[in-house]
């Protein structure tokens, strides 16, 4: 049998139906991105820090922690970079059990740190704070009472200062005394967040039993007089005693 190779015309037409069928074909889609993680990731840690976030599945959205855990602040940066809610899981207590306890000392004697173990086994829920300089620690406070809406107890033998340093927070408002009674009357009138006391004027029982009053109390609404006022401070002053 003789074979006979293609004419130069039949290569031509072959191509020209293999090009044909190639373009009828369609593309290959693009590589796209891992689908997002519509789901929550549920985290147990008691402390939720940058180092756990980056830990999570590419393309997390939403977090859900435990209802006391302490958010670091580093994390909560990660998060909002990231575009991660962190959600809080709901309690099935009333919204005092739920509520967040923060204890910590700072600039205080040698026994501060056994003072507020016993608060932290006394009071449910609570979370200690690790130990730190008066400002970072009034930071840290402000930071949780501002996201989280906690309340906290401060062990310093500065109370004076820290009230001060507290105060000019936003979102903190402190309060203190050197009796119980007193503490707990201040607190109230001035819808404390945030009880600043000198361990040297209370026993470790009285201490734990005015930090369970006061994370249980409810203090009502925080009065308008708390808020800041849009009207500028800088007017003059109208008294007629000086000339300003």
């Amino acid at each position: 049998m003789v074979s006979t190779h293609p004419t130069p015309d039949a290569i031509r037409k072959i191509v020209e139906e293999v090009l044909r069928r190639i373009a009828k074909q369609p593309l290959a889609p693009h590589a796209s991105p891992g689908p997002l993680h519509t789901d929550a990731v549920h985290l147990t840690d008691k402390v939720v820090t940058l180092h756990v976030l980056e830990k999570l599945p590419s393309g997390t959205r939403l977090v859900a922690v435990w209802p006391h855990a302490i958010i670091t602040p580093s994390a909560r940066d990660f998060a909002k970079e990231a575009g991660i809610l962190i959600q809080r899981n709901q309690s099935k207590h009333t919204s005092a059990a739920a509520r967040l306890f923060v204890i910590a000392h700072a600039d205080c004697h040698a026994d501060a740190a056994r003072r507020c173990s016993a608060i932290a086994r006394a009071v449910a829920g609570s979370q200690q704070l690790p130990a730190s300089g008066l400002t970072d620690i009034i930071t840290a406070m402000a930071t949780h009472a501002s996201h989280d809406g906690a309340r906290a107890v401060l062990l310093t033998g500065r109370p004076a200062a820290s009230v001060v340093l507290a105060n000019r927070s936003l979102s903190l408002r402190a309060a203190s005394a050197h009796d119980a009674g007193a503490l707990l009357l201040a607190a109230k009138d001035c819808v404390a967040n945030l009880l600043i006391v000198d361990p040297k004027h209370f026993s470790t029982g009285s201490l734990e039993r005015i930090c369970i009053d006061f994370v249980n109390r409810d203090f009502g609404p925080v009065p308008a007089e708390f808020s800041i006022q849009n009207d500028s401070t800088d007017k003059p002053c109208v008294c007629s005693g000086h000339a300003h």
